[in-house]
């Protein structure tokens, strides 16, 4: 009984709506379309957000009013002659934190020769590609003459292993 009313009411209800789309066919052809053109134009004053930072902090966090802060007193050189890694802000830059298993000196002969082993095998790094090898030379840091620029530590620790080299005992860093 309950299914025979059900089906009555909907049978209706479906035939109704039918003959409202069939008299009126202008309007329910063209308004999917006028819909679609009006939800598609929105898209062109689309912009995608590529900063985390914005999406994820809150805008008024401690984080961002902190590192304001830290930039307003201790502002950064950003010029050419430095390296990006420097910089306290995110960017495409890579950067090797080396620390010894047994809380060792990193100053030792044995590790300053570790990490110089692993910036030169950084720095002859290639990357083939159809046509051409990216070396790190492609993509470093130039300065003005034209070469990569090197972080300070790697000069110091070739000034390290040429003073041991020398027997120069007082080598001030």
């Amino acid at each position: 009984m309950l299914r025979q009313v059900l089906h009555r009411g909907l049978r209706t209800c479906f035939s109704r709506l039918g003959h409202f789309i069939a008299s009126h066919p202008v309007f329910f052809a063209s308004a999917p379309v006028l819909i679609s053109i009006l939800l598609g134009a929105s898209f062109s004053r689309y912009q995608v957000e590529e900063s985390v930072e914005h999406l994820l902090a809150p805008q008024h966090s401690l984080a961002k009013i902190e590192r304001n802060l830290v930039n307003s007193l201790f502002p950064v050189n950003r010029s050419k002659h430095r390296l990006y890694s420097d910089l306290q802000t995110p960017g495409r830059y890579g950067r090797v934190i080396v620390t010894s298993f047994q809380k060792a000196n990193m100053l030792d002969q044995h590790h300053t020769d570790l990490i110089l082993k692993l910036h030169a095998a950084v720095t002859r790094i290639q990357v083939p590609r159809p046509g051409f090898n990216y070396t790190f030379a492609h993509i470093c840091i130039l300065n003005n003459d034209k070469t990569c620029i090197v972080d300070d530590i790697v000069h110091v620790l070739e000034e390290l292993k040429n003073a041991r080299a020398t027997n120069r005992t007082n080598f001030a860093i």
